[in-house]
């Protein structure tokens, strides 16, 4: 767009929190039908149809870190930039992934059914599943990005060890470097905050099961394709695994009668780690203002396609 004086139309695919402030040259439209630019969650496919369809589209900007939703070559076909947010969700889903650690290691859910039960008092309140106590064990870390060694050093206050595996790490944030073989076999909580990708897909495994400890707790609040959850299941139901906390899983949401539900020792949550109110601020606000950034023809910190940003592009708005 030329100037301020130009109305940028913006489509949020839902209500922003009133701690947001718009600005006046910026239009909140009730769909991208006629949106310059749109701030999505990770629920439905940004490609080339979606870009064939929209084709007064200029930016989409995803409001969290993973874009696996976002055909990011497609988007630049058409001319559409796209950018993320990969700082607003680090506190939040660094906080879950601890609440999820600390629920399956201590049990929480299973006392919680006990007492529920009328099971929980007398002399069998002791005859439970035993709870974990963390101190002194180790946190496997797959992955050590922002919320990856945020998570660590949450671990760490616990006196928990920190063994990290992740490649494209030439030195540690927290904790000590480890080969993927070594972290499996010594850790025992494993959580993970690795993209979705080809080399990641089920890097949880029926092997890689096997090569953990007997009792590890597995975590994840990243991709539900990192984990095989048949893999998962079986290990849960031999008594290998300890417990789960799953905040993503395929698919997402689980239907009721899915077999990880109702266990005891697993949690799983709707892939809401991120979304905390203060969480949710900065997830939606930080896209609006990458998306505003490029449309007044500034180039967005997070832009995913650095050629986008090329002068032959057009980012002028249609109205």
């Amino acid at each position: 767009m030329s100037g301020p004086e130009k109305r940028v139309r913006i489509w949020i695919d839902r209500t922003p929190p009133s701690e947001i402030k718009i600005p006046p040259d910026v239009e909140l439209v009730d769909g991208p039908e006629h949106a310059d630019g749109v701030v999505v969650a990770a629920d439905q496919p940004w490609d080339d149809e979606a870009c064939r369809r929209l084709p007064n589209l200029k930016v989409v900007a995803r409001s969290g870190i993973g874009y696996d939703n976002v055909d990011v070559a497609a988007c630049a076909a058409h001319g559409v930039a796209v950018c993320n947010t990969p700082d607003a969700p680090t506190v939040s889903t660094a906080e879950h992934a601890l609440a999820l650690m600390l629920a399956v290691a201590k049990r929480l859910k299973s006392s919680e059914v006990r007492l529920a039960s009328g099971t929980a008092g007398g002399p069998g309140r002791l005859t439970g599943p035993g709870a974990l106590e963390l101190d002194g064990r180790t946190l496997g870390l797959v992955g050590c990005g922002r919320i990856g060694s945020r998570l660590g050093r949450y671990a760490e206050a616990l006196g928990m060890i920190v063994l990290v595996y992740d490649p494209y790490l030439d030195t540690a944030p927290v904790g000590e470097l480890a080969g993927l073989d070594q972290l499996w076999a010594s850790a025992d909580v494993v959580s993970l905050h690795a993209p979705a990708t080809a080399e990641t897909r089920h890097i949880v495994n029926t092997d890689s099961l096997a090569a953990m400890r007997p009792g590890v707790v597995i975590i994840n609040c990243a991709r539900g394709a990192l984990v095989d959850q048949e893999a998962l299941l079986a290990a849960l139901d031999s008594g290998h695994v300890g417990g789960a906390g799953l905040d993503v899983t395929e698919p997402e949401p689980l239907p009721p009668d899915h077999p990880l539900l109702g266990r005891d020792n697993v949690v799983v949550t709707p892939h809401v780690a991120s979304t905390t109110t203060a969480g949710i601020v900065r997830l939606i606000g930080q896209a609006l203002e990458q998306a505003l950034i490029w449309l007044r023809d500034g180039t967005p910190e997070h832009l995913l396609d650095p050629a986008a940003a090329h002068p032959s592009v057009d980012r002028r708005a249609n109205h």
